[in-house]
């Protein structure tokens, strides 16, 4: 493990990064989450992050080297209830060079990035995915307990009518793309982040089924459309239902007994079945009826913290994540 560097914290500044910075950020950031360098810069894009403006990265530097960043990710958070659209100010790249760390950089450049959301009118409320909430709350970012996991010891999986197609989300081509967004986009659960334009579905979307090595299924017959998604096929361990969407009960019962036939088939009748949220038109005690007994794990990874919304309407986005009505997919994280 790297020592920890002593060095004078007055030697640090900061300041927002320039565009013509963006690739010291790209350095910084992929070594230390070990990801892909085009996917890092897909965050300057204007293909990939519509809504990004300069300004919304920031650096810590030490002389001309940039150790310590936080980018803010300008999110929509849509509610069916309403039609409205909340400015969600979403984070990603937190992240300090090794030698660096615990001396609060991150930390400060938070504050600015919570400054910058409060001053500018822009921003209504903060979301964030973490392993390490105790970061976040002390400033002021609440966690959201949630239910991550549903496990399921499904013993009669009804035989499906619908004829399944599986393919690769890597196979999931332009037209596909825009049948996704328009699924997604048509049947939202009470609170969800907004996905449009297709750009940014094909940039964050795809590519975290990708990362997930997910199949897809996409149902499309005259009026009734909709699509489900297992991630980890390939992994007997990690193999799950990671999203899916339908217009009514009985499509969504549908997708989520082929996921569960689909997995069974590759690893036995016995296997449990893992969904990454709540089904949207059941309750728990319809799921357990329809499905049997069922196990839900708590994750308590999001964080949420009010800008400027008033308060009612603040706790009910928080009540609608906890009670498992509003899901942050694995395909929200961009």
């Amino acid at each position: 493990m790297n020592s920890i560097l002593n060095f004078d914290i007055s030697s640090i500044t900061y300041r927002r990064v320039e565009k013509h910075e963006q690739q010291q950020v790209v350095d910084l950031v992929c070594p230390i989450f070990k990801t892909n360098p085009d996917m890092e810069k897909s965050y300057f894009s204007l293909d990939a992050s519509p809504c990004y403006q300069e300004g919304d990265t920031l650096g810590a530097w030490q002389n001309d080297k940039l150790v310590s960043v936080v980018h803010i990710r300008r999110l929509a958070l849509r509610s069916n209830e309403t039609n409205e659209k909340y400015s969600c100010g979403g984070f990603g790249n937190v992240a300090t060079v090794d030698k660096y760390r615990r001396r609060g950089l991150s930390r400060h450049l938070l504050r600015m990035a919570i400054d910058r959301m409060e001053k500018n009118n822009e921003f209504d409320i903060s979301m964030l995915s973490t392993e390490k909430p105790n970061h976040y709350t002390v400033l002021g970012w609440e966690s959201v307990p949630r239910p991550s996991q549903i496990i399921i010891n499904w013993k009669n999986i009804t035989s499906s009518s619908i004829n399944a197609e599986w393919r690769s989300a890597s196979n999931i081509s332009s037209e596909d793309i825009e049948l996704l967004l328009k699924i997604h986009s048509n049947n939202p659960r009470i609170y969800q982040i907004d996905r449009s334009p297709s750009t940014l579905f094909q940039h964050w979307v795809k590519k975290r089924w990708q990362n997930n090595a997910a199949i897809v299924c996409l149902y499309e017959h005259e009026e009734e459309q909709g699509y489900v998604v297992i991630g980890k096929p390939d992994s007997e361990k990690d193999i799950c239902v990671l999203e899916w969407c339908a217009p009514n009960f009985n499509l969504e019962t549908k997708l989520l007994s082929l996921a569960a036939i689909e997995i069974r088939q590759r690893y036995g009748s016995t296997k449990p079945i893992c969904l990454l949220a709540l089904p949207q038109y059941m309750k728990i005690d319809e799921l357990t009826e329809w499905a049997g007994p069922l196990q839900i794990k708590i994750s308590k990874d999001l964080m949420m913290r009010n800008i400027r919304l008033p308060k009612e309407v603040y706790e009910k986005i928080k009540l609608a994540y906890s009670e498992g009505r509003a899901v942050f997919w694995i395909g929200d994280y961009f």
